[in-house]
């Protein structure tokens, strides 16, 4: 598919470009994840809760990325059965579950990590850090308004 070179429709050629940077940016760190092997980058976004917070349940995760709770499950489950992830059975509500790191899944998200900052500050280091500063402060703007 050709990409129109009319840019004065702002609305469809921003959105275009956000979509197509992050598709590119998500595509670059996968393939990179894949060559060193270890976890791919949706098990990264998974386990990043959860490095954060030491602990969550599937709903917060499924929050946290904007996906849905079958789609975070799918995930979870592969991790628990690779030894990435402990789940134990929440004592308040035993439908619920609370999830953590093992101590592979520790080692495996920290290498992980370690890849992705790499990678994004090759990606995006060109970019100065003025305009850096000021594109994250303009999507925190639409980001508030996007959570009213």
């Amino acid at each position: 598919m050709e990409q129109s070179k009319d840019r004065s429709d702002w609305s469809k050629s921003f959105m275009y470009s956000l979509h197509e940077t992050y598709f590119l940016v998500e595509k670059r760190l996968e393939q990179k994840l894949t060559e060193v092997g270890g976890i791919t980058f949706s098990q990264f976004l998974i386990m990043l809760p959860l490095r954060c917070e030491r602990t969550a349940c599937q709903t917060e995760i499924a929050n946290f990325l904007h996906l849905t709770e079958a789609t975070v499950s799918r995930h979870i489950s592969g991790m628990t059965k690779d030894g990435y992830l402990l789940r134990k059975e929440d004592p308040g509500n035993r439908r619920k579950h609370i999830l953590s790191l093992t101590p592979k899944g520790t080692k495996a998200f920290m290498r992980a990590h370690t890849l992705i900052d790499a990678e994004l500050k090759d990606i995006f280091d060109d970019i100065p850090l003025s305009d850096r500063k000021y594109i994250t402060n303009t999507f925190d703007t639409v980001l508030n308004k996007l959570k009213k």
